[in-house]
């Protein structure tokens, strides 16, 4: 959402459309493929769940590593995003904006864990959709014309707005649209939501919830709020990255005290990601690599310990990879979230529902998916965010086709299988 505005501006109104319908479509398709069968695995974490699945030791090395390398990524994105708001409302340079904001993000989550994350994102939720929405209905007050003179003005001066492939390729709106439909069955922040969920009923309907809002502050954004990107001074819009012009565009509605709420509110949605990505990738290292290879025998006060120490290793890391950060923070988040979808997706969705799904299919599927994804994405000049349509299909065929040929589950790993959907 805080990117929203620029994004579009810069790479087409789209691009992002296909990516926010990809999202509403993802949150329903999570609640039909996976809400019910992982809830009611009554695991925690992604790997626990495909490990109960398949057995064997490859994947509680292999998911934490791409757990944490994919919400590396994502951190990034989140993390600058951090660093240009405390900009904003500091006055001091980026670089300094993102460590204050890093260091409270990394001491918060450090300390309270997965009970600090849920109670912060319930109110950082609220004031985020309220601001939001603030933001939204202050531009249809403050319209200098009718709306459809005033967007069809907006195309004029940017005519390749609403041109399908004048800016990216159609291969990005569509590598966006499948990253998207397909990242909440298997992203780990998103999916820790569902396996700590009270119940079956709360998994699903909390993810139909989500979807809807989503769709409908996005939508209210694109079409509302981008018509105001010509109104502005076109020298104050160069010295912006383009992911601050909606605090640009807000400052024309409100006085310095709005505009300080409505900040937090966008802060309030940085850290809503931010903090679960910190947890998502401590739990990776701590619980399923520390304790499930390194030290089986570890206490749950020496696993905590631990999961505290590597929360504050991953997240200066990633913020020294932040201080140079990239144009666009949807294009690198939706990236990140392509790579852990390719590796990820098959071992989840066809293990859940398919009985023939064996070990050896599910390794290849996650190494074919992962691999692949990471080839095309460092090696090759594609559109943004079409790595995904190479990388999820070969993932997909060939835990097929191995699981097919291979030895198949055991009569306790079905019944198991057969389990979760009771």
């Amino acid at each position: 959402m805080y990117g929203g505005a620029g994004t579009i501006w810069n790479l087409g109104f789209p691009f992002l459309a296909w990516m926010t319908v990809g999202s509403v479509v993802g949150f329903s398709v999570a609640s039909v493929l996976v809400a019910k069968p992982l809830r009611n695995s009554q695991k925690f974490t992604v790997s626990e769940f495909i490990n109960d699945r398949f057995g064997g030791n490859f994947f509680k090395i292999a998911i934490p590593v791409v757990i944490i390398i994919g919400s590396a990524m994502y951190l990034m994105s989140q993390m600058t995003a951090g660093g240009l708001i405390a900009s904003y409302v500091t006055g001091l340079s980026y670089e300094w904006g993102l460590i204050i904001i890093v260091l409270v993000f990394i001491f918060y989550v450090s300390l309270g864990g997965m009970l600090a994350v849920t109670w912060t994102n319930i109110l950082q939720g609220a004031m985020m959709i309220f601001l939001i929405s603030s933001i939204v209905i202050a531009g249809v007050f403050h319209l200098p014309m009718d709306w459809p003179s005033f967007f069809v003005s907006t195309t004029s001066e940017n005519p390749a707005l609403a041109s399908v492939g004048a800016t990216l390729p159609v291969a990005a709106y569509m590598g966006a649209f499948v990253t998207w439909a397909t990242a909440v069955c298997v992203t780990p922040h998103l999916v820790m939501r569902i396996f700590t969920a009270s119940n079956v009923r709360s998994a699903k309907l909390s993810l139909n919830i989500s979807m809807l809002i989503f769709g409908i502050l996005m939508i209210g954004m694109g079409l509302v709020i981008v018509p105001y990107i010509p109104t502005m001074d076109a020298t104050l819009l160069s010295n912006s990255p383009p992911d601050m012009w909606l605090l640009l565009i807000a400052e024309q509605f409100f006085g310095p005290v709005l505009m300080g709420i409505i900040t937090a509110g966008i802060m309030a949605a940085v850290m809503s990601s931010t903090d679960a990505l910190l947890l998502a990738v401590s739990s990776a290292f701590s619980y399923d690599l520390y304790k499930g290879v390194l030290n089986p025998n570890a206490s749950r006060e020496r696993v905590v310990k631990v999961s505290m120490a590597f929360t504050w290793v991953v997240g200066i890391v990633v913020m020294l990879l932040s201080l140079n950060p990239p144009a666009f923070l949807i294009v690198l988040y939706t990236a990140a979230v392509g790579f852990m979808v390719s590796s990820l997706f098959s071992p989840i969705v066809l293990g859940i529902w398919w009985k023939k799904a064996s070990r050896a299919g599910a390794i290849i599927g996650l190494l074919t998916g992962s691999i692949s994804f990471l080839i095309c994405f460092i090696f090759f000049s594609m559109p943004y965010n079409s790595e995904i349509l190479i990388a999820l299909p070969v993932s997909l065929v060939s835990m097929y086709v191995v699981s097919l040929f291979s030895e198949k589950p055991s009569k306790q790993i079905i019944e198991k299988r057969d389990a979760y959907h009771s």
